[in-house]
């Protein structure tokens, strides 16, 4: 389990690390060391609660909680039904704008047609 990248889900944020349960199901901490650089500046993308991160195990604390490596934060994908649903609104606000357009398009030729200002 050393070596192995794990993503897992930020689920607290406290002043010497961040909390995150991995998909597995256990729960493991970053140091707060592992979130600064060098010089102890905090990242320019720092982690917030809910965020994805993919870490690896570092081993086990006294208590045999995990301690964690951070690698970067995961960039998630839209699960394919929000992204379905997400196609379906620009479709249909796409339609109405169109039938709307074509509405008031056909208005005005029948104005014109019996003669009346557009």
């Amino acid at each position: 389990m050393g070596n192995t990248e794990l993503t897992g889900k930020v689920i607290k944020v406290m002043p010497y690390g961040a909390f995150v349960k991995l998909d597995e199901g256990k729960v493991g901490l970053i140091h707060v060391s592992q979130l600064t650089d060098v010089d102890g500046v905090a990242l320019e993308d720092p982690i917030k609660e809910g965020d994805r991160v993919l870490v690896k195990v570092n081993g086990k604390d006294k208590s045999g909680k995990l301690n964690l490596v951070f690698i970067r934060k995961v960039n998630e994908q839209p699960k394919k039904e929000e992204q379905k649903k997400t196609d379906f609104e620009q479709l249909l606000k796409k339609f109405l704008k169109e039938s709307q357009e074509s509405l008031v398009a056909q208005k005005r030729r029948i104005k014109r047609h019996r003669g009346e200002a557009a």
